[in-house]
């Protein structure tokens, strides 16, 4: 990890204020949670649990406002959703970590759209392409398989499209 890129982000004036989060994410995480790196899509799933957003619209919006980049549906089919990530954040990410971690939003992703759609979801980091700084979920939804309703939080949900 280059420490000098953290230095970079500090001086960006679109980024400055990721520095504290980045920090935690990419090193702090790392150290507490060892080889263990799965705990952190569970994470996203839990998180998805308390920051509720029950509109689709929603999705793209919190990924803005939460620092985690650009977020876009390239496909919507029935049983699959792919989407991008992208942005500076994914791009500095990708600069400053060798093997940049998405677990956390692909979480996120799957459990949001489990309990918008009331169907069990899952989703995978299908690709990271560097160069161009974009992260690729594939989100699948299994419509056999419904959750059950007392999952769904029983709290007000988030709204931040209109």
């Amino acid at each position: 990890m280059d420490v000098n890129k953290y230095l970079e982000l500090s001086q960006n004036k679109g980024l400055e204020n990721t520095l504290g989060y980045e920090i935690i994410r990419d090193i702090l995480v790392p150290e507490l949670i060892g080889d263990n790196s799965n705990i952190l899509y569970w994470a996203g799933k839990r998180l998805a649990r308390n920051v509720y957003l029950a509109k689709d619209d929603d999705l793209p919006v919190f990924f803005s406002k939460a620092g985690w980049g650009d977020l876009k549906r390239i496909k919507g089919h029935q049983k699959q959703q792919l989407f991008e990530l992208s942005g500076d954040v994914i791009q500095l990410r990708n600069d400053i970590i060798e093997q940049a971690d998405f677990l956390l939003e692909a979480g996120f992703l799957a459990e949001t759209i489990q309990l918008q759609t009331g169907f069990v979801c899952e989703a995978i980091i299908k690709e990271i392409k560097k160069k161009n700084g974009t992260v690729s979920f594939l989100v699948q939804l299994d419509p056999d398989d419904p959750i059950d309703s007392i999952l769904i939080p029983e709290k007000e949900p988030l709204h931040f499209s209109e």
